[in-house]
This record gives C-alpha cells, structure tokens and sequence, in this order.
C-alpha cells in the first residue's frame, strides 16, 4: 500500500529518483563524488589502460606495505583489496592537531573491459603505485582478418 502511494506522489517519485541518481554516481566512479550531500572520494583512484593483448591498471595507494594489498581476479573483475594501518609511534594518548590520513581496511571492484588470463597476472608496488599487468586471454584479442583477393 504504501510503495503505491509512493509512486503516485510526485513529491516522492522525485526523491526516490533524486536517491536512485546519487546512487549511482557513487557506483560509477570518479575522484570525487557528492552523496547525500556528503562529499565521497573512491580509494585508490585508478587509471586502466588497454595496450592490445594485455590491460595495465595503476593505483595510487602511497603509504602502504605490499603485505597489506591483497588482488584478486574473478571472471572479468578486478578486485583490490587492502588495510592502512595507524601510525605506531604514539600509540593511545596522541592528541592529534589535524588528521586527514584515514585508516581502515578498503575494497574496490572494478569491470575490465575484456576476459584475462587469470594465470598470467602480475603486480608490482613501487613508492605508492601499485601496478597490475592482466594479459587478454587469446580469444579475446582482437585479430586482423586477412582478406584473400581471387
């Protein structure tokens, strides 16, 4: 009863609409997103870059030990997966001025444009990036088809 009075309010067709839309900004990605009047940023921000047989995807991830990512590949999904852990040098009693730095585990999944070869991925972390090189499974590279004149 109430979800029919729902859609025949124009007031509430309107915020569930407005709801629905910021909705889905946060799920399509970006640097910076308003949600409900919060401002939300997407950790790591990340490039995918399509080099023909293999797709290269960087992630800023500074401050990190390579121990603490974790990167997993399920179909055509991409899944990086890690923990930022506090400082350890004042412990309980610290009185912070200004702290920006969050901590805390994090997770973001990504689609990749095409199949990979889950058996030949690789990843290297070097000051704050992390690099993930997936190769194209060979039926999904694309190939130039010769044509034969007669």
């Amino acid at each position: 009863m109430l979800w029919h009075r729902m859609t025949r309010d124009p007031w509430w067709a309107e915020e569930v609409g407005r709801l629905r839309r910021e909705m889905d900004r946060l799920v399509e990605g970006g640097a910076r997103r308003p949600f409900l009047g919060f401002e939300t940023r997407l950790f790591p921000l990340l490039n995918v870059r399509d080099t023909g047989d293999s797709f290269v995807v960087s992630a800023e991830i500074p401050g990190m030990k390579a121990d603490d990512l974790e990167i997993k590949v399920e179909g055509e999904t991409l899944t990086l997966k890690g923990e930022r852990r506090p400082e350890d040098a004042v412990g309980a009693e610290a009185s912070y001025h200004r702290r920006e730095r969050a901590t805390g585990t994090f997770q973001r999944s990504i689609t990749l444009p095409g199949k990979v070869d889950p058996e030949k991925v690789t990843a290297t972390y070097k000051n704050g990036v992390l690099m993930v090189t997936l190769i194209r499974e060979k039926a999904a590279i694309p190939r130039q088809i010769i044509i034969k004149a007669e």
